[in-house]
């Protein structure tokens, strides 16, 4: 599985890898689609499931949202919001420029350690690769690490800002995840799975544009895209955002109620309350998910909630009526219509001209916020799904369209074109020192007009991408350009107080005089803003060539006018950007993750061995007494002392050998089979011994048969009395051995190791076949052809006729190859 694609979600995480069949989602070790987003650290790290199994009892050491986190600065609103709701700790990495990044402190093989989000965030997207490896590798037979996957498109939120995006390509460069071709937002790859496959059913038309609104409800963000789809071709034509509204802002809710509930029934009683304690806060966002889950479908009226130990020792049992959910849970739906009215108002569409309305992300489910984006949209409510289509898998929509088009990107595979319009979530100003009227500045590309300031907006919002554009100076010397987010960004939710730098191009040109300089600005297939060249152009004076011959000019004898000529000079130049990781950070973040990647394989390989020993012990013992499938295969004395033995090693596996290494686990099983590998080797000589004795048997019938019957067929003429006689004396001899053998073994108890093994009755079987088969199969030798002679003085009339003769009767015999091949 060499293409993948990822949805990287806040709760859980999607792999999906496509194949000639089509795009199948990968199930994880424990047989589930949905993989966690959570990597716990203890005496070693664990990831997605694993991590989950744990996530309750090692709360401060299991990182969760890190989706939320990844490339803000400490400070940033957004961060501090998020850390707020968070049970593990959060501090300030700082950097050799700007502000610092969030890392998370954590224990880990009893040391106190600090990581990066990115980083943690870059391993969880190495163990779904992980995934993916072993899933191929079971079925194509090879190594694990052989199948690990190559190509890949990783989906983020279509808000995220060009310090996420670069943050989360850092995040998994230090994973060691290589070949990410696309981060896609994840609207345009739900829209992708929907397109491409309705594209292929014929269903789009030229002449009539295909309207669909996808609404997609994660666990922590809303959004909303209106997509025009043609055939072979998909444009994203408007899209809407809430960050901050989700499934788990109606746990929380639902949550709030339960612990201020326990509280009053508890009043004076408690330690302290319960929505500060994070063992207690946990435990009731997972009543509140379930209770949330109960509710969600149509006629329910009621859930119970029943908490056992919940604070204090405190039990606690409590009912949640469907009209309670609705009114805690309204101000959050209220905000459903926000982003997509403002979707209609871009797109310049109404309610009436869409297609079909698609709804995915897991807080899509929920009954009250199915009937709530109805009414928004004037759907019929009494329909199924209040109206509202979900063809899609709400879970899976996001991972399958990334998957599509890391085949349509990947040189691995061959898929028929689709053009994918992307949209610019914010619009992009760059901005240099000087005003317009000084700087003789020039702007090439769509709608980016210069104004007299010393700024353009460069990319618009809805603008697609990858594309360059470029401005224009007359600068000398060294000379800074910044890009940046417009202010009017904040009316396309980009959050209020967060920065809006993104990047500082430092520009060296020469300082002699004003050069004019073209600044090429490029936004890259991931959505991020970088500085592809910088170029200084001259104008050349060059005389015109001179037409025809002694240099007389082509017009009125006159020469033609001078023609300037552009000369190019590429410009050296610098780009800093807030929270950029350099080489060297960068470099020590992978030998940390190497280590513990080092550190986790060992462990992992300790486990295997410590299980192997456990469960040879069980297997063994449970043969040899309980079952008695190889009481038969050993004396009473082996049983004795394999028994007492296999006691033994599970008391010192269960005690002292409990924290034991790797090598003394294998140590232990090499002993352990000593004793137990002869008594398993009788037991299978015993059962395979017949099946290879009758095998023997027949290839010395079939092969003695053919010796007293080949002899006088004139099929077999071509082989020699020597051969003959060597095919014989070899089925003799083999015969022989056979029945002595079968002698010997027959006066033999089964606790006694056999005189003959299964290896050398297929050994004598293999002497056989290669003595007789080559002989028995040997080709007849062509017979030769006479050559005619021409007699003296034969008359034309003649030659006619003795030349039919020769067609008629003189043709050589035709082999026989009707003679079957024998093994």
């Amino acid at each position: 599985m060499s293409v993948v694609g990822v949805d990287f979600g806040c709760a859980n995480s999607v792999i999906a890898a496509a194949g000639r069949g089509g795009v199948d989602v990968i199930l994880n070790g424990n047989s589930n689609r949905l993989n966690p987003t959570m990597v716990g650290y203890d005496t070693s790290r664990s990831l997605g499931e694993h991590a989950a199994s744990t996530a309750l009892s090692n709360h401060k050491n299991t990182i969760v949202s890190m989706k939320r986190l990844i490339g803000l600065s400490f400070d940033d609103p957004r961060a501090i919001s998020e850390m707020a709701r968070l049970t593990y700790k959060c501090v300030p990495i700082p950097h050799a420029s700007g502000p610092p990044s969030i890392g998370v402190e954590i224990r880990y093989a009893g040391e106190s350690k600090v990581l990066p989000i990115e980083a943690v965030a870059g391993s969880l997207i190495k163990h779904l690769g992980d995934v993916a490896a072993a899933k191929a590798a079971s079925e194509s037979n090879c190594h694990p690490s052989e199948c690990f996957p190559r190509d890949w498109v990783v989906s983020v939120p279509g808000y995220y800002t060009d310090a996420q995006r670069r943050a989360f390509l850092s995040g998994c460069e230090i994973a060691g995840v290589k070949g990410i071709q696309r981060l896609m937002n994840e609207g345009t790859a739900t829209a992708l799975a929907y397109g491409i496959f309705k594209d292929i059913r014929k269903e789009f038309s030229k002449d009539k544009s295909t309207h669909v609104m996808f609404v997609d409800m994660g666990c922590s963000s809303y959004s909303v895209s209106i997509v025009d789809f043609q055939p072979g071709k998909l444009v994203v034509k408007a899209t809407a955002y809430d960050a901050d509204l989700g499934g788990r802002d109606f746990d929380y809710q639902i949550a709030q109620w339960i612990g201020g509930k326990f509280e009053e029934k508890y009043k004076g009683k408690l330690s302290g309350k319960p929505l500060e304690n994070p063992k207690v806060l946990l435990k009731l966002l997972v009543a509140a998910e379930k209770a949330k889950k109960t509710l969600s479908p149509a006629g329910v009226k009621e859930a119970r909630i029943n908490l056992e130990c919940l604070m204090d020792d405190y039990d606690f049992s409590i009912a949640l009526t469907a009209e309670e959910y609705r009114a805690m849970i309204q101000p959050l739906l209220d905000r459903l219509e926000g982003p997509i009215l403002s979707c209609l108002t871009e797109a310049k569409l109404q309610k009436g001209d869409m297609t079909s309305v698609e709804i995915v992300g897991g807080a899509t489910r929920v009954g009250s916020v199915k009937e709530t984006l109805a009414s928004i949209l004037g759907l019929d409510a009494s329909a199924v799904n209040n109206g509202l289509s979900t063809t899609m898998n709400a879970d899976e929509a996001v991972a399958r369209g990334c998957a599509l088009q890391s085949a349509i990107l990947s040189p691995r595979f061959k898929v028929l074109p689709y053009e994918v319009i992307e949209f610019q979530p914010y619009p992009i100003k760059i901005e240099w020192d000087g005003n317009h009227e000084s700087s003789g500045m020039e702007v090439e590309g769509e709608n980016a007009e210069p104004t007299p300031t010393n700024s353009v907006v460069m990319f618009e919002r809805g603008c697609n991408f990858p594309i360059v554009r470029r401005v224009t100076l007359k600068r000398c010397g060294k000379f800074t350009v910044n890009a940046m987010y417009d202010d009017s960004a904040v009316n396309f939710a980009y959050p209020e107080g967060a920065s809006k730098s993104i990047a500082a191009f430092t520009i060296t040109a020469p300082t002699d005089t004003d050069c004019k300089i073209r600044v090429n600005v490029k936004q890259d297939i991931h959505g991020s803003l970088t500085l592809s060249s910088a170029q200084m152009v001259e104008e050349m004076e060059e005389e015109a060539a001179a037409g025809g011959e002694g240099g007389a000019a082509e017009e009125g004898g006159g020469g033609e006018p001078k023609k300037p000529k552009m000369k190019k000079t590429n410009l050296e130049f610098t780009i800093s950007r807030p929270l950029e990781w350099t080489e060297a950070e960068i470099q020590r973040e992978i030998e940390v993750e190497v280590a513990m990647a080092n550190a986790d394989r060992v462990i992992r390989e300790t486990s295997d061995a410590r299980n192997e020993l456990e469960s040879y012990i069980y297997d063994m013992r449970d043969k040899i007494i309980s079952d008695a499938h190889l009481a038969t295969y050993c004396t009473e004395d082996e049983k004795t002392a394999f028994s007492s033995s296999l006691q033994s090693f599970e008391d010192w596996l269960y005690d002292e050998g409990f924290d034991a290494t790797k090598s003394v686990y294998v140590k232990q099983l090499n002993e352990l089979k000593k004793m137990g590998d002869p008594i398993e080797r009788r037991a299978y000589e015993s059962k395979h011994r017949s099946g290879a004795m009758t095998m023997l048997q027949k290839t010395l019938e079939k092969y003695t048969s053919w010796i007293n019957t080949s002899q006088g067929d004139d099929n077999y003429a071509h082989i020699t009395d020597e051969e003959r006689s060597a095919c014989s004396s070899k089925c003799d001899a083999v015969s022989a051995w056979m029945y002595e053998m079968l002698d010997k073994q027959g006066g033999l108890a089964a606790n006694v190791d056999p005189v003959v093994t299964v290896e050398e009755i297929y050994g004598k079987n293999k002497e056989v076949i290669d003595l007789i088969s080559p002989i028995m199969h040997k080709p007849k030798p062509k017979p030769k052809v006479e050559e005619k002679k021409e007699e003296d003085g034969a008359g034309a009339n003649n030659s006619e006729e003795g030349t039919k003769e020769e067609k008629e009767g003189d043709q050589p015999e035709p082999m026989d190859e009707s003679e079957p091949m024998k093994e």
